[in-house]
């Protein structure tokens, strides 16, 4: 194949790439813009049944095929609309309204809830939307952030000694894995939870409409 062709060949694969990424970013900012009008974050209610929606459809982007980085930025670009700010506070505010909305459904307290507010808190503006697209990266985060809360603040009070043979007792890596796992599973058990509770809601509108 002729250099001249090798550069036709890659030219047209990138103005593919091109129109298919723009065609998943109207999808995406549509659907997202739907489920984003008139979100009042000063209700319960509404915080709640946002996130539940939120997950739901970023999920459903994600089984469709489209592209994670897609959706990652777009899914900033909505959050922050729906503020109507452009600032870093934005996604501050977001932090605290998605921690108040995954202590209620994880049921968690004590120290598990300090870890996970460190968590949530801790994740940089532009990782923010991963919560959504990647089931792993929170409960990786979570491990993470745990593990090192542990040694510092949950063995509080034992001396250097006394601590070193604690964590010695830990095989980090394992330790890890399953603060992991747990918090996957919880994670995959609120998204079945919120996907059964659209469903009823679903069936019952369509009894209405056929009876």
């Amino acid at each position: 194949m002729s250099l001249k062709h090798i550069v036709k060949k890659n030219l047209i694969e990138l103005e593919t790439k091109k129109l298919n990424s723009l065609t998943e970013s109207k999808i995406v900012k549509g659907r997202l813009g739907i489920i984003s009008e008139s979100v009042n974050f000063n209700s319960k209610i509404h915080t709640t049944k946002f996130f539940n929606k939120l997950f739901l459809e970023v999920n459903h982007l994600i089984k469709m095929g489209i592209s994670e980085s897609v959706v990652n930025e777009d899914l900033i670009m909505t959050l922050k609309g729906i503020m109507g700010d452009d600032g870093s506070k934005v996604i501050d505010t977001l932090k605290d309204k998605l921690l108040f909305f995954l202590e209620g459904k994880l049921n968690i307290d004590g120290f598990e809830k300090d870890v996970l507010s460190q968590t949530i808190s801790e994740i940089e503006e532009e990782e923010f939307s991963k919560i959504f697209t990647d089931k792993k990266f929170l409960p990786r985060s979570i491990a993470d952030v745990f593990t090192r809360e542990f040694e510092e603040k949950y063995l509080e009070g034992l001396t250097d000694t006394t601590k070193e043979i604690v964590m010695k007792q830990i095989d980090n890596d394992r330790f890890k894995r399953d603060i992991e796992d747990k918090f996957t599973t919880a994670l995959e058990s609120l998204l079945d939870s919120i996907e059964s509770n659209m469903d009823s809601k679903l069936r019952g509108i369509r009894d209405k409409v056929f009876s």
